[in-house]
């Protein structure tokens, strides 16, 4: 089993709209995947905006494609472009065991 963590950075700097479209986007890729996702908390304070996604899997591959397909979304959506992508795709059993 494969887990996987996610920071999503968009291009442009937040404003204070920005919130409730920012809100509406993560409710909408948390129904279209199946995923656990969080907006940064620089976004926030006033800084660029972001989120991070996680989601597990039994296949390292679908995980990788999850990402893809998300970051697709999100620069579908409107929102506005990535800029940038920090990503964790670990397995379960080897993090245990390097962690003990």
């Amino acid at each position: 089993m494969y887990f996987i963590v996610s920071k999503l950075t968009f291009e442009a700097e937040a404003t204070s709209r920005d919130a409730k479209e920012m809100a509406q986007l993560a409710d909408k890729l948390r129904q279209r995947f199946k995923i656990s996702i969080q907006i940064v908390d620089e976004f926030y304070k006033g800084g660029q905006a972001g989120i991070v996604v996680s989601a597990v899997h039994r296949e390292e591959m679908q995980l990788s494609n999850l990402i893809d397909e998300i970051a697709d979304a999100c620069e579908n959506s409107g929102y506005g472009r990535i800029h940038s992508e920090s990503t964790i795709l670990e397995d379960f059993e080897a993090y245990a065991t390097e962690t003990e």
